[in-house]
């Protein structure tokens, strides 16, 4: 069942490249909201596919089996969703107003149209002209022509406000219909031209570089409690690593709007004030870790609370229990590594990341086959616990490393902004 699996969630792999390119895309334009329409629309696709398929004693696609089908349906309509959404702008009603049309409204005979507004300027009329007959001082003459001229306005005030909230709506996609005329779902399957392919290839070297180091710890992690660890330990990776899976991308969610926020501020020439904007921006990715760091970890203490609802075996909780004090470390350093993590791409320190990340991807499997063999050679004190502290090790460097290349980077940016201003001041 679980290769069966495998296999047919492959197939959305495809998809699964398009969805990431078109979010990354909306987020480069600190769009957040388009990915989000889209992606809550591609699970209610999920949802439905789940209540259809899985109930079905059918092997092909019932079952675990129909799990993965609803899945890549999903991802295969949200990228539907996407290139509509991309290559589409909305039609949005015409914003000019007719003036002629208003005036033979507002004067025209009383069987012509345009009856109500004409009761409304009759009646707006009509009790500012008798309060000037009552009135004695220019003051009480200028508060009814006042308030006759506010009536008059609100009759378009309706139509000015509506006007507003669809450009205010417009504003918060920009997203949307931005390919329009440019792509369209057959350039999907088409060459690129020479020219993007010349804009992308200096991305692909360090890109791909860092994403195998990232995966290459989950990866040889993996192979070492399959292969060495049993049964027992086996189970409570697994559940221990399908709730650190639901708890993570919400820290991941920094790096992202790093991402998208970082380079307005950090590329151009290095003046201070670029300078004190970016040290600024610094701080506040680190508070906002902080804050996440408080959230997860309250969250991830229930974990010896959740476990029971996991699983019934009781030396598998136990397992699961031993393993919360290492893992909730880590997902204290979770946060604050994906904020250094997205501000080190906001600037595009691309070669530094590739340069790390090739590191990691031997040294990481090293030390997680040290545990294999210990545990290969009879070691009663192996268990999850211990790869997760290596884990921990990796993730905390990762933490201290990064955070030392962004203060680096921030007194180099620094430096040459003093050196310009000096230079520009100077007689």
């Amino acid at each position: 069942a679980a290769v069966k699996y495998v296999r047919i969630r492959a197939l959305g792999l495809p998809a699964a490249a398009v969805i990431g390119s078109a979010q990354a895309g909306c987020l480069g334009m600190q769009d957040i909201r388009s990915p989000m329409y889209v992606l809550v629309t591609a699970a209610i696709v999920n949802f439905i596919g789940d209540a259809i398929f899985v109930r079905s004693s059918n092997p092909l696609i019932g079952g675990a089996a129909g799990a993965a089908w609803a899945t890549v349906f999903s991802q295969f309509a949200a990228v539907t969703f996407f290139i509509n959404w991309l290559c589409n702008k909305p039609k949005s009603r015409s914003k000019v107003v007719n003036i002629t049309d208003a005036i033979m409204e507002l004067t025209g005979k009383p069987s012509s149209k345009g009856k109500s507004r004409r009761q409304q300027l009759t009646d707006a009329l009509k009790s500012p002209v008798d309060s000037v007959q009552m009135s004695e001082t220019s003051m009480e003459k200028a508060r009814p022509l006042k308030a006759a001229s506010q009536k008059i306005r609100s009759l378009f005030r309706k139509r000015l406000d509506k006007n507003k909230k669809e450009s205010k709506k417009t504003a918060t996609t920009p997203a949307r219909g931005i390919l329009e005329g440019h792509f369209g779902a057959r350039d999907l399957f088409k060459k690129p031209s020479q020219e993007a392919i010349d804009g992308f290839a200096p991305y692909t070297v360090p890109v791909t570089t860092a994403q195998f180091g990232r995966v290459s710890a989950w990866i040889s992690m993996s192979h070492v409690v399959s292969s060495s660890l049993g049964p027992i330990n086996m189970a409570a990776q697994q559940v221990v690593f399908s709730l650190m899976m639901c708890l993570t991308p919400v820290a991941d969610s920094l790096s992202l709007t790093a991402q998208s926020f970082i380079p307005t501020v950090s590329e151009g020439k290095p003046t201070l004030a670029r300078a004190r904007a970016m040290r600024k921006l610094t701080k506040s990715f680190n508070k906002a870790g902080a804050i996440f760091v408080a959230g997860m970890a309250a969250i991830w203490a229930l974990v010896p609370f959740i476990a029971p609802f996991c699983t019934s075996d009781p030396v598998v909780i136990a397992r699961i229990k031993e393993a919360v004090p290492v893992t909730l470390a880590i997902m204290m350093t979770h946060a604050p590594f994906c904020a250094q993590d997205g501000m080190l791409l906001g600037q595009k320190d691309l070669n530094f990341i590739a340069k790390s990340y090739g590191v990691f991807f031997f040294a990481v499997p090293m030390f997680m086959l040290r545990v294999k063999r210990a545990a290969l050679a009879g070691a009663q004190n192996v268990t999850i616990s211990t790869l997760w502290s290596v884990f921990l090790a990796y993730n905390t460097f990762r933490l201290v490393f990064f955070s030392g290349r962004i203060s680096w980077l921030q007194r180099r940016r620094e430096r040459e902004a003093a050196a310009l201003h000096e230079d520009i001041t100077s007689p």
